[in-house]
């Protein structure tokens, strides 16, 4: 398959509240030979503060934000258009899985436009992220990487250039696909096993397969800098149809012949003894010959993992028990959970798939002139998608929406970016706040160009909220 490689540049970190407003994409070929590119900017959405912090980072000035042609929405279609062209392919950046494609996912949604694109017709998503920290522990000398004074590997991208010699223009979209591209090809010489894991467990069917057919695997995890393997085998899924793992540096013996009330009890302890992987996050999973690279598991040694593994194969009373108190955990937690209600722009997960009438009708709010948009919004449904398409005119071509509508929009909004309240959304006053406090560090480290941009960023906020002010008096 080719390979698209992509990055996304934000006004902030929170995927659905923020937006984006550049994206570089190059699609290659699977020896990396480019067969196409795209890069574009967008201006800014009303209703989005941007984080000061992150337009500092990724150097975008408001006039870059408030003077590009193209719009949010244009931009968006763009993407997806694009990627249909180039499907299908694995979709694969530096990070992407937990950052970019959850962003483009619910931007994609908002948009009225597919948010399962790149797993949908044949797609399969990949991230260079996961391949690099594996590929260092398991072949050590394969990359370079930097280290913290905690003494933890750092595989920051910008960090990795540096440490690789690869000329990188960081936080730029297309700079940062380059430097991915070329990331990717120090894996692919260097830790072609590792690499070739990434590759084909890059859609849930296939990670799936492979821990059906291995009756053991290596697996990774990676939380708060800390990076772990741990040899596995297979139990059952949960109720997310996530795969549950037993840890074979455990005997099963001691396990299997436990009540249910004893399983779930020790199930909350630690060390655990069923370990999660997310088949649909491209886990990288090892075959039992990298069992020698983990220490705890080659001091209990191949053979004793092997029968292990085949007493839990070989045992679906455990495995069932396991599967049951799972389900039940579920159901307790559902019990417990909030009645408030959620906000349309949360809604992916928990509002279901729309139907085909919304499906169809979808296409033909994208396809309508903007005269017919309007009367097309309130045909849907689902009102999730009716606000969303009235959203859109309202950013796009506001003039056309009855007054009633745009007024109502243009409080919701007002009151959203006004809020004292410590919301999920970047307000006016968090952005007062964010900006204080960069102010203090540049003028700490003497950055009088960056504190010019910042007061260019201030201004701008400013002239926000004295526009959304007059709405609420």
């Amino acid at each position: 398959m080719n390979y698209v490689f992509y990055d996304l540049e934000t006004t902030g970190r929170n995927n659905t509240w923020d937006q984006i407003i550049q994206v570089g994409a190059i699609l290659v070929d699977s020896d990396f030979n480019e067969i196409d590119r795209f890069e574009e900017r967008c201006r800014l959405k009303s209703g989005v503060i941007p984080e000061p912090g992150a337009l500092i980072v990724n150097k975008t000035s408001i006039e870059m934000l408030n003077k590009v042609n193209l719009s949010h929405y244009e931009l968006i279609k763009k993407i997806q258009e694009l990627y249909k062209k180039w499907s299908p392919a694995i979709f694969i950046g530096f990070n992407t899985i937990s950052f970019d494609e959850e962003f483009l996912r619910k931007t994609f949604f908002k948009s009225l436009l597919e948010p399962y694109t790149t797993q949908f017709n044949g797609n399969k998503r990949a991230d260079v992220l996961g391949m690099t920290r594996s590929a260092k522990f398991y072949y050590p000398n394969s990359i370079n990487v930097g280290i913290n004074e905690k003494g933890n590997k750092v595989f920051k991208l910008d960090v990795l250039t540096h440490m690789n010699d690869i000329e990188h223009n960081a936080h730029d979209a297309m700079g940062d696909v380059l430097a991915t591209i070329d990331i990717a090809k120090i894996l692919s010489n260097q830790s072609l096993d590792v690499w070739n894991s990434g590759i084909s467990n890059s859609n849930k069917l296939d990670v799936d397969n492979c821990l059906l057919k291995n009756n053991i695997v290596c697996m990774d995890e990676y939380f708060f800098g800390k990076f772990n393997s741990y040899a596995v085998t297979y139990i059952c899924k949960n109720q997310f149809n996530y795969p549950q793992c037993f840890d074979l540096i455990h005997d099963p013996i001691d396990f299997i012949d436990m009540s249910m009330k004893d399983l779930k009890a020790r199930m909350k302890l630690k060390p655990k003894i069923i370990r999660e992987i997310k088949n649909n996050k491209n886990p990288i999973l090892m075959n039992q010959n990298y069992v020698h690279n983990i220490p705890a598991y080659e001091a209990i040694g191949l053979d004793t993992l092997i029968e292990r593994a085949l007493i839990i194969k070989n045992n679906d009373d455990f495995k069932n028990k396991i599967q049951r108190i799972l389900f039940e955990e579920n159901e307790e937690k559902e019990q417990l959970k909030s009645q408030i209600d959620v906000l349309p722009e949360d809604s992916l997960y928990m509002g279901g798939f729309p139907s085909n009438d919304d499906k169809s009708k979808m296409i033909e709010f994208h396809n309508s002139d903007w005269d017919k948009k309007f009367f097309l919004s309130n045909q849907f449904n689902d009102e999730r998608y009716k606000y969303f398409s009235q959203r859109i005119i309202y950013e796009e071509n506001p003039e056309i929406l009855p007054k009633d509508i745009y007024n109502q929009i243009h409080k919701i909004i007002a009151k959203q970016l006004l809020s004292t309240d410590n919301e999920k959304w970047n307000t006016i006053p968090k952005a007062y706040q964010q900006i204080d406090k960069e102010r203090l560090e540049l003028e700490e480290k003497g950055e009088d160009q960056k504190l010019l941009f910042l007061e260019e960023i201030n201004d701008f906020i400013e002239e926000l909220e004295k526009k959304y002010e007059k709405v609420l008096n």
